[in-house]
């Protein structure tokens, strides 16, 4: 797992290294310059040609380092400053210098060649509102040239604090990060128009403490561990799961996420539904019990699904009272149509994953899915404080927030925008739950292996259905 710093924070981190350091921050100008010429050569070997997009900050300072040592090893470098050369006395001026020292030049405009490798090094973190038309009608052009794109810290156009991205962003294949992670580069937008992140820490240790503004941050880069079978396992040792979902007409949410809870280790899953579609439970999955759906239903130590397909009609009202406001003991996952009781009648759920898709959220927060979108940090944070349990915010780069942490997922694959999907991941984080792991830990560990499953299965099928991604949730 690696840190995610607000902007802010990093801009803080920066100065207290500096202020440890002799004062000055160009020694880290000057390692993040030269860690972007070396990823250049690196992942595009060969070079002869590259642009260099320079705006007149730090983000500059840093295209100019990477150019002035492209230009010591034999690369034909143009850079292209549309706002002109940094200003005096800062350390993207003395970055500018060194490059000019070597005889390197500025361009206003954009050569009628093309570049075998853009570095967009225009605005990185500092990007805020919309793009200024010249720059709009620069990066129109760069894209005409087809030529593949290095972001430093952020490809210009995307608001490196939300996610939100500028119509004529430019996309880039990788995007080198200094410091830490920034939010924006692993939600929203983010993961579709990073291409490949890299981090380069630049030798910088981060003070002990909280990472984010409000707690900690962490990017879920690596596998998460799944819970443990031992050599004597039998099925009683591995919990159940009561799905109370699928009303008439809506079976394939509740089977779907019945089936999900079996495939990630479950040792006895019922799926409360009706008679008529219990039926089919035996051919597609006949290690299924299935009992009626009634508004009658006892509540015992099991993990609950509910909300996939329920409705919103009597018998989900009544279920809903008995496991939300009745049975202060009922644990497990709420979704769909139980997100939405949840915000008819707003309660703490503290023993509850709560996994609301943008609009979902939108409605327990009392806000427009536009406001939730706009800023899914703390859209996600809030969530987690008001409701006071685990949240998962679903959608590019979900997030997970529990009790001021906050976790930045897998980004997934946009193959895997199918129907069902969000109640696979519900049965599967409520099976994880059944095996012992904790509502946060198994939010984690369930939304990750959701997305990281979902993209590998990206590689071989150009659409990823839910049914797809069960049979690799039993996968090693």
């Amino acid at each position: 797992m690696q840190p995610v710093l607000s902007v802010n924070r990093v801009k803080s981190v920066e100065r207290d290294w500096a202020d440890n350091h002799g004062g000055s921050t160009w020694p880290l100008m000057t390692r993040a310059g030269s860690a972007v010429a070396e990823l250049a050569c690196h992942h595009w070997p060969g070079l002869k040609y590259v642009w260099v997009l320079a705006g007149r900050g730090n983000n500059g300072g840093d295209g100019y380092i990477a150019a002035a040592r492209l230009r010591a090893v034999g690369v034909t470098v143009t850079v292209i400053a549309p706002s002109g050369e940094p200003k005096p006395d800062t350390d993207a001026y003395r970055a500018w210098q060194e490059y000019a020292d070597q005889g390197g030049t500025l361009e206003s405009n954009l050569p009628y060649d093309s570049p075998d490798l853009v570095i967009d090094a225009l605005i990185g973190t500092g990007h805020v509102g919309e793009l200024k038309a010249n720059l709009v009608d620069l990066l129109n052009r760069v894209r005409e040239r087809r030529a593949p794109v290095l972001a430093v810290d952020a490809p210009s156009g995307l608001n490196a604090a939300t996610g939100q991205a500028d119509l004529a962003l430019l996309k880039a294949d990788r995007t080198i990060s200094f410091i830490a992670y920034k939010p924006g580069l692993l939600t929203g937008q983010g993961p579709a128009v990073c291409g490949e992140l890299v981090l380069e820490t630049l030798g910088v240790e981060w003070p002990s403490g909280g990472f984010w503004s409000d707690g900690e941050a962490v990017y879920l880069d690596r596998a998460l561990d799944r819970p443990a079978r031992p050599g004597d396992s039998h099925k009683g040792q591995f919990g159940g799961v009561r799905v109370l979902a699928g009303a008439e007409g809506m079976g394939g949410a509740g089977l779907l996420a019945a089936r999900a809870a079996l495939a990630a280790g479950a040792g006895k899953v019922y799926w409360h539904t009706s008679p008529e579609q219990a039926k089919s439970a035996l051919i597609a999955q006949p290690e299924l019990m299935s009992t009626e759906l009634t508004a009658d239903y006892v509540p015992d130590g099991s993990i609950h699904v509910l909300g996939p397909g329920l409705g919103q009609g009597d018998t989900a009202g009544a279920l809903y009272r008995r496991l939300l406001l009745d049975d202060h003991d009922a644990r497990g996952v709420l979704d769909a149509d139980g997100l939405t009781w949840l915000a008819r009648f707003p309660k703490p759920v503290h023993n509850w994953v709560l996994t609301p898709h943008p609009g979902e959220a939108a409605r327990l927060l009392g806000r427009s899915t536009k406001d939730i979108q706009s800023d899914r940090c703390q859209a996600a944070m809030e969530l987690s404080e008001r409701y006071q349990t685990t949240v998962i915010l679903k959608g590019a780069g979900s997030l997970i927030a529990h009790q001021g942490r906050l976790y930045f997922n897998h980004p997934g694959d946009p193959a895997m925008a199918t129907p069902g999907m969000g109640d696979t991941l519900a049965g599967l984080i409520a099976g994880l739950m059944a095996q012992g792991l904790g509502a946060e830990e198994a939010a984690k560990t369930g939304a990750w292996w959701h997305a990281k499953l979902g993209a590998q299965l990206a590689q071989r099928y150009r659409i990823v259905l839910a049914t797809d991604l069960i049979e690799a949730i039993r996968l090693r």
